[in-house]
């Protein structure tokens, strides 16, 4: 064998043997990719698979065969076909996409979620591989749902908490208040029974008194008409006191003592009205008598005692119905009446502060007259046989005022718990609110609150007149 021949025998057996190397390599590559759990995927130019391993069988449950020459889009759930796009178009340009998760439809129609990783080559086919991320999604969608109702039951315990901690402080509040007032229907009754035995005492002697002292001055008139002899010094006494006069005066001296001792036990009398300290539970009671107590109390407040108004102090027009007599709490429905009208009367002397501001000069305000503006509260009582929202007979009570009027985000507002519109140290927020808890949680009732700016306030009270019938 000459040595061109042996060069090429040599030529042969290498080339056969790298033949055979070669195949070794690509059967235990293929092997590899098809061993492996993600899809290994090679594509053309247009997108079209070329070559899938084994995984896209166990993935999708699609055959591989003719799953080739088709497009990734194909298999793409409707949801994300826009997005695979967009990524096709991306790897188009930019030749890499890595880590893009996509849903696939399997064959049987469940939704299977897969990562994304390919490559693209402007002169030849591209690749990539699709991870089976399903559990990481499932489990991912698991958590945020957990972490949404997590969430939820927090706000919903958070808002528990501050409603407990806000109906707590309310308690505390009105245990205060309650305390307060007991406290101080205590002092008032103390005061009151204090008051009342010796004004009984001035009262029931000045009747005597006034007897006595009208005897007297008929014996004088008498000794005066039928004495001839009356010493010199007893005449100069006489003429000095000034007898007549002082006849005149002792006898209204009198009466007004006499009217003064009546104003002082209407007083007493109202104030003992006001504490009922004897009617803890429900009693009968006439509601008249309530709110006037509490207007004698109020007296004060609404005389012009200082003469700065330009009206005489506050009107108070009364118009009551007849009623019968009324089952509540007396103590705390005088304390009702006392909140609503101190509101009233408060209203009224901030538009009286501006009457006088404005008294003379050209004002816009929504009463243009202000100059002949008369502050007035209007008390009106009506008995309903059957009211369509309480179903039963009530007693109807309106306190109205004609002051500035309420907007209506603080009508909205003005029951809650220490809401007020007062200056800070003028006003609580409470006296309302305790107020709204009397009238509908200890007696069965409804109060409401109508107001107009400029036209004034009217609260409204019902109350069933028989508790009992609640209960039934």
């Amino acid at each position: 064998m000459n040595p061109d021949e042996m060069t090429n025998e040599l030529n042969t057996q290498i080339h056969y043997r790298l033949i055979e190397k070669l195949s070794e390599s690509e059967r235990r590559y293929r092997e590899l990719v098809e061993s492996l759990r993600e899809i290994v995927f090679k594509c053309d130019p247009s997108g079209c698979f070329t070559f899938l391993n084994r995984a896209w069988t166990e993935t999708l449950g699609y055959n591989i065969a003719e799953s080739l020459s088709q497009p990734l889009s194909n298999f793409l759930a409707p949801e994300d076909l826009a997005r695979g796009q967009q990524l096709l178009d991306q790897l188009q340009k930019q030749q890499v996409v890595i880590g893009q998760e996509l849903r696939f439809q399997h064959q049987s129609g469940v939704i299977v979620w897969l990562e994304l990783s390919a490559y693209s080559s402007n002169q030849s086919e591209g690749g990539g591989s699709l991870t089976n991320i399903t559990d990481r999604k499932l489990a991912e969608a698991a958590l945020q749902e957990v972490n949404e109702v997590l969430e939820i039951r927090v706000e919903q315990r958070t808002a528990e908490l501050k409603k407990a901690l806000q109906d707590l402080h309310r308690t505390q509040t009105q245990l205060v208040q309650n305390e307060k007032m007991s406290s101080l229907g205590q002092l008032v009754a103390g005061v009151a029974h204090e008051i009342n035995n010796p004004v009984n005492f001035i009262h029931g002697n000045l009747t005597y008194a006034t007897q006595y002292v009208s005897d007297l001055l008929k014996a004088i008139a008498l000794y005066q008409k039928h004495s001839t002899g009356i010493a010199d010094e007893v005449r100069a006494e006489l003429e000095g006191l000034d007898l007549d006069f002082l006849t005149q005066d002792l006898t209204k001296l009198l009466t007004s003592m006499k009217v003064g001792s009546d104003r002082i036990r209407q007083i007493v009398l109202s104030l003992r009205n006001f504490s009922r300290l004897d009617e803890a539970e429900f009693k009968a009671v006439n509601i008249h008598e309530g709110i006037d107590s509490t207007l004698m109390i109020l007296q004060h407040r609404l005389k012009d005692q200082n003469n700065q108004n330009h009206n005489s102090g506050i009107q108070v027009i009364k118009k009551y119905d007849k009623l019968p007599m009324v089952e509540c709490y007396a103590g705390q429905l005088n304390q009702v009446f006392m909140n609503l009208l101190t509101n009233a009367i408060d209203a009224l002397e901030e538009l009286s502060c501006i009457a006088n501001k404005n008294l003379g000069k050209e004002t816009t305000h929504s009463k243009p007259q202000l100059a002949d503006w008369q502050p007035t509260i209007t008390i009106v009582t009506e008995l309903k046989e059957a009211d369509p929202l309480l179903g039963l007979a009530v007693v109807m009570i309106r306190i109205k005022d004609n002051g500035v009027g309420m907007a209506q985000e603080v009508i909205d507002r003005i029951f809650e718990p220490f809401f007020t519109t007062k200056p800070v140290g003028k006003g609580t927020g409470m006296g309302l609110s305790i107020s709204y808890q009397i009238i509908t949680e200890r007696h069965g009732g409804i109060l409401r609150c109508l107001s107009t700016i400029g036209q004034g306030t009217e609260f409204l009270i019902q109350i069933p007149i028989s508790q009992s019938s609640i209960s039934q």
